[in-house]
């Protein structure tokens, strides 16, 4: 009997360990609860300054490094009518960099500042006004922002939040004009685990100056107002051929995160309303993407040459003949092949979604991708310093 209790007790405790260091979905999860003030920035809207609210879910899935998922609000007065008010929503996929614990070994500062870059959808309702129904407006948007928490007690921090919402020009009558929505908030995080190493991942890159890449490729592309339309429409017009140039760092085995950009040659958009091609035109994106490396996922097995990685990101995309900046969302999977200590070789197939007004045509009814360019890239890429997070040398062999 007294075996078993001991086992049993040893179980708990090696559980406990194991959720400590992070390896348990559950354990670096944490919320946030908050209410502040917003200011709408839109040169054709005469708006006041209204209220802004929200929560977010989390989890730090890194040492300096955070995801979380938020729902947020707005409402608005307009100056020349008190009783109406504009009313958005939005939802955004945020992270968050804890600056301080990459510059330092103090994990728990009783102040901390946490830069934030996001993106999500942005949700205007309907309203009437002077006699006029004007329908909901909804955008894809990117933001930046910063979350400065102070350390209360038993898991508890408070937090002053700004966050700075982009969103197309065109948006909510704009008149090409760039949108903005500000909101400054302050509210409580709650930590749902104590744990002085409770950031710390296995796997995870200890230097900064280690796991880093630089990479080029080239390869076609063609674009089109639907996810998968015939390209054959408009014939070789419609492809064209783009380099990409990317820079990024391994973060663990399973967390890369990387900075590309993409495009500089010009073709058509077949435009899939008028069934025609339209007008020729160069675009270039630039994007910040976050990998899952799959093949590390459940075991960082030594020797593996293969790492295949599913990716989303978002950008700023736009044309050199009209100039039209806005933000996008691309998405895609990444074939990397380990040749040796410094080098890689990859396949990327990516899939840019952005507004209808980059192509210069119309959104075919019931389309929800807007434009697209979908590419294949082949290329190379340079590792700098130690890669511990992406290639593990089998026992008795030198590199």
């Amino acid at each position: 009997m007294k075996k078993i209790i001991i086992s049993v007790m040893l179980a708990f405790g090696l559980a406990s360990v194991h959720a400590q260091i992070g390896t348990d979905f559950g354990v670096n999860m944490f919320m946030t609860m908050g209410g502040g003030v917003s200011y709408y920035q839109n040169q054709s809207r005469d708006a006041a300054p209204g209220f802004s609210g929200g929560i977010a879910v989390g989890k730090w899935i890194l040492s300096p490094l955070a995801g979380r998922i938020a729902l947020d609000f707005q409402s608005v007065p307009m100056k020349n009518n008190e009783e109406f008010n504009y009313t958005f929503a939005s939802t955004s996929a945020e992270f968050l960099w804890d600056f301080n614990s990459t510059f330092t070994r103090i994990k728990h500062w009783r102040v901390n500042f946490y830069p934030m870059i996001g993106l999500g959808v942005f949700f205007r309702s309907s309203y009437y006004d002077e006699g006029h129904s004007h329908g909901t407006d909804r955008e894809v948007h990117g933001l930046l922002g910063f979350n400065l928490p102070v350390r209360i007690s038993g898991g508890w921090d408070a937090f002053l939040e700004y966050k700075c919402y982009f969103l197309p020009s065109h948006y909510d009558g704009s008149n090409g004009k760039p949108v903005y929505m500000h909101s400054l908030t302050a509210g409580v995080t709650h930590n749902f685990t104590e744990s002085p190493f409770h950031r710390r991942t296995e796997h995870e890159s200890r230097n900064t100056s280690e796991d880093w890449f630089v990479g080029v490729g080239i390869g076609p592309n063609y674009s089109a107002f639907d996810l998968f339309s015939n390209p054959h429409h408009g014939g070789l017009a419609m492809v064209g051929v783009a380099p990409e140039v990317m820079f990024g760092r391994n973060f663990s085995n399973f967390w890369t995160i990387r900075f590309e950009a993409t495009g500089l040659t010009g073709h058509e958009a077949y435009d899939t309303v008028l069934r025609e091609a339209g007008d020729a035109f160069t675009f270039t994106m630039i994007h910040a993407d976050v990998m899952m490396n799959l093949s590390h996922a459940l075991d960082f097995k030594r020797g593996a040459h293969w790492s295949i990685m599913p990716y989303l990101g978002a950008g700023v995309i736009w044309r050199y003949d009209n100039v039209r900046f806005d933000m996008a969302a691309d998405f895609g999977l990444f074939f990397r092949r380990y040749i040796s200590h410094e080098g890689d070789l990859f396949v990327d197939v990516k899939y840019i979604m952005a507004a209808p007004r980059i192509g210069g045509g119309n959104v075919p009814s019931g389309n929800i991708y807007g434009f697209g360019i979908p590419s294949v890239t082949v290329g190379y890429i340079h590792n700098f310093g130690q890669s511990s997070t992406r290639y593990r040398i089998p026992y008795g062999c030198a590199d």
